[in-house]
């Protein structure tokens, strides 16, 4: 059987991430775009040979084509797009985070439930084969009890002010939208549930309404600490620390689309692993998914739970004012 994927949004993370995958993966085939941009949609299928081409999202979920969507469209545009998907019974991957709230995430939720269709996450790093032998490697116990993590993600360049992640009421997140969301699900992933998070979510440059640079931590009683840094503000951070009570792991590059080389070692022993191209192994997971009736590597409970930490932490900032000295 193949599955037909329409793809919602020609933007970079489509252009360079999503349709080539579609087009590597055996039993999946891309068979039509939806842009606002009418032109710009068509100048899309050219460039990936794709037969069909939409700007109304209605017309595109009654082609007979298309069996699941992927949306790659702004953080706001996925709650209405996802609803529509699933009342008309076709299979979803959304692009990270769900959506701009919490509230969203849970309407979009009872949609998808009351469906019946699959709903995957589009958190990529679960597909990274470096990042999947850290999972190895911690469960292995080669660190012992991890005590303290550290992961940093900068992106100056890629997400300008310009870009509609830095404006409401497309985005309630800038840096966090960006990466700091993947950050988020990459500790959920090893560490599991935090018991609380505390946030400090700054706008030092251009003061708009969206975070440029976040610290996020996480407290995992009895067990760890975990941080998180995103930001668009500076440029060469790509850096993931695990500190256990018998051993370190350092990895360099690890996460994105990144031209410097990777590096990971542990207890400071490189670390060997297959390279791989994550958005294929992702997309190949959702068409797998979808034919064997099973839940996908990323969930819908995944998505949900994220956005409601990230609105966790910016409603209880870490930082308390401090009184003056005398």
């Amino acid at each position: 059987m193949t599955i037909g994927i329409a793809l919602l949004g020609t933007g970079g993370i489509a252009t360079r991430g999503f349709a080539p995958a579609v087009r590597a993966v055996a039993g999946a085939e891309l068979v039509a775009v939806l842009s606002r941009d009418r032109a710009r949609g068509e100048a899309f299928a050219r460039q990936f040979d794709i037969p069909e081409v939409y700007d109304d999202l209605d017309a595109l979920l009654r082609s007979p084509r298309v069996q699941a969507v992927i949306v790659a469209t702004p953080d706001a545009i996925h709650e209405p797009q996802v609803i529509a998907a699933a009342a008309a019974g076709v299979h979803v991957l959304c692009e990270k985070p769900m959506t701009t709230t919490y509230a969203g995430c849970l309407r979009m939720a009872e949609a998808v439930r009351a469906s019946g269709i699959t709903f995957a996450m589009g958190y990529t790093l679960r597909f990274s084969a470096a990042l999947q032998r850290v999972a190895e490697l911690l469960q292995a116990g080669r660190l012992g009890q991890v005590r303290y993590a550290r992961l940093l993600w900068a992106v100056k360049g890629a997400y300008g002010p310009e870009a509609w992640r830095a404006h409401r009421p497309q985005a309630h997140y800038w840096a966090l939208s960006a990466v700091g969301t993947h950050l988020l699900d990459l500790l959920r992933w090893y560490f599991g549930e935090p018991a609380s998070v505390g946030g400090a979510m700054v706008r030092p440059a251009y003061g708009g309404p969206n975070d440029e640079l976040s610290t996020l931590v996480f407290d995992y009683p009895g067990r760890l600490v975990a941080e998180l840094t995103a930001s668009v503000l500076f440029a060469g951070g790509n850096r993931l620390e695990l500190y256990g009570d018998a051993g370190t792991l350092v990895g360099e590059n690890l996460f994105g689309m990144q031209a410097a080389p990777p590096t990971l070692t542990c207890n400071g022993e490189p670390v060997a692993y297959p390279p791989n191209n994550p958005f294929v192994d992702e997309v190949a997971d959702f068409v797998q998914a979808i034919e064997a009736r099973r839940p996908p590597r990323a969930t819908l409970d995944d998505g949900v739970r994220n956005v409601q930490i990230l609105e966790a932490a910016q409603q209880g900032p870490l930082s308390r004012p401090l009184p003056p000295y005398p």
